[in-house]
This record gives structure tokens, sequence and C-alpha cells, in this order.
């Protein structure tokens, strides 16, 4: 099979893949503990395209899936804030990957904090305030614990896609 054609292959399937799970987590999290606040399942192939193609295709991806969110669940507040969540989680992950020191795991932590730190900010200048960053230590302990729980997830998916030959 041609090598672009199977990885355009493999990144629709993983953009399927986070659509499906947002979906699910929108179902069952939706304003579990806190307003707008869920597990990030749909993040998992965003981490899985990162070490798989690299940081562009990562941020096509994360970017892709929130607009496609925003038309199947109509939120234009949380197009917003998950882009510039997802643009700063991306370009956190791609650095530390990139410096060889962190696994996994921790490429994994670094997105997710950055990723509700983007979420904060984007907060603050939408609602012309700081006091949104009163949330970012809550946030940050909840949201590095969610990225623990994803690791399993997100190694078996890159294991499947290095085993079956369908990335490198």
């Amino acid at each position: 099979m041609n090598k672009n054609i199977k990885k355009i292959t493999v990144l629709s399937l993983l953009l399927a893949l986070s659509l499906v799970l947002s979906y699910v987590e929108n179902l069952l999290f939706s304003g579990f503990f806190m307003p707008g606040v869920k597990l990030g399942l749909s993040n998992i192939a965003v981490v899985c395209v990162l070490y798989c193609f690299g940081s562009l295709p990562a941020l096509f991806i994360g970017i892709a899936k929130s607009f496609i969110s925003l038309m199947l669940f109509g939120r234009l507040s949380g197009l917003i804030y998950s882009a510039v969540g997802i643009i700063l989680a991306v370009i956190t992950m791609s650095l530390i990957k990139k410096t060889g020191r962190f696994s996994l795991f921790g490429v994994g932590i670094s997105g997710a904090v950055a990723h509700i730190f983007g979420q904060l900010a984007a907060s603050c200048v939408m609602l012309s305030s700081i006091h949104p960053l009163r949330l970012f230590p809550v946030l940050c302990i909840l949201s590095a614990a969610s990225a623990a729980l994803l690791y399993y997830p997100e190694h078996i998916i890159l294991s499947f896609l290095r085993k079956s030959g369908f990335v490198e």
C-alpha cells in the first residue's frame, strides 16, 4: 500500500476515534464534577498522532476534532476553549517529547496540564478577568490524574499501530 494512503487512512481513523470518544465523554462526563470538566478521552488520538506522525498532524487532528465536535455538539464557546487548549497542549507535548527525557506518561501529563492552562487563559480573556486562574491548582491535579489514567490506552493503541505495520 502506498505510504501516503496508509498515513491518511491512519490519521482518518484516529480522528474518527477522537470524535467517538468525544461523544462518549459528552454522554458520560458532561458536568459530572464541574461544568466543562471531562476526562479528555478524545485526546488519546492526539497523543497517538503526535507519536506516530509528529507535531503538525497532531495539531491538525486536535483542531479538526474541535471544529467537528462543535458541529456535532454545538457550543461555540467550547470551540474557543478546546482550540486554545489543544494548541498549547500539542506545542508543550512536542517540546517535552523532543527533549527525550520524558516517556509517553510524562508527555501526556505535560499536555494535559498545558491544555487546562490554555483553557483557563482563554477564559480569562473572554471574561476580562484573572479569576479563572484560581482554579488552576485544582484543575492541574485533576488533569494530571486524567492523563495518568489515559496512559494505558495510549500505550495500547501505539503498540497496536506499530506492531500492525501501520506506522514505523
